[in-house]
């Protein structure tokens, strides 16, 4: 009994070895979802919402920095994630509806769970690259207050911070930080989170 422990005991420590994490490798992992599924709204010199994907030194000025759409470290606040991540009915999703008719396939869910990782890790384009320049507390914090109202018709006064498919982060004019439920907004202030959220 002793003599079979021992000869199971390396075969578990090898599968706890195999199953180590690993960083994610933008050129192997992350730039091939982006060839298929961004590259036709997000290339050249026309690139949709100024985000060029094709050329790295023109998508590495849009991680971080003073008009981040990757915010590293944090997918929630990074608008390639929050729109690719939005349901295919709105119309703020990626890709937008006229991709969509002509063929344009949104990132499934392990694509987009693969590229919050890598947003986690530092959204880094090459291992060992430097932390890229964080968002500027203007772009990253909104200070301008705005009136939400809710379905029941309940309205508050807050900054907007950010959006995901399914919540708006508010701050009060006290500091306060919460989350509330996109469904629980009435159409008007979805509407506004959604542009604000494209800025």
């Amino acid at each position: 009994m002793i003599r079979s422990l021992f000869l199971v005991l390396p075969k578990l420590a090898l599968f706890a070895a195999s199953g180590a994490v690993h960083a994610t490798d933008f050129r192997e992992e992350i730039r091939p979802i982006l060839n298929d599924k961004c590259f036709k709204c997000h290339s050249g010199p026309r690139a949709k919402g100024k985000l060029r994907m094709d050329d790295d030194s023109y998508f590495a000025k849009r991680i971080g920095g003073e008009d981040p759409a990757i915010v590293p470290g944090d997918p929630a606040t990074s608008l390639l994630a929050i729109k690719a991540g939005l349901p295919r009915s709105d119309g703020d999703a990626m890709p937008p509806p006229p991709s969509r008719e002509r063929g344009a396939e949104p990132m499934t869910t392990m694509e987009l769970n693969l590229v919050k990782q890598w947003i986690s890790e530092g959204a880094k384009l090459k291992p060992g690259d430097p932390d890229p320049e964080p968002a500027s507390a203007e772009s990253a914090m909104s200070t301008e207050l705005h009136s939400w109202t809710n379905t029941a018709g309940n309205s508050l006064e807050a900054a907007f911070v950010s959006m995901d498919a399914t919540n708006v982060s508010l701050r009060k004019a006290d500091g306060s930080q919460f989350d509330y439920p996109l469904a629980s907004l009435n159409t008007d202030s979805q509407a506004l989170a959604k542009k604000l959220a494209a800025q």
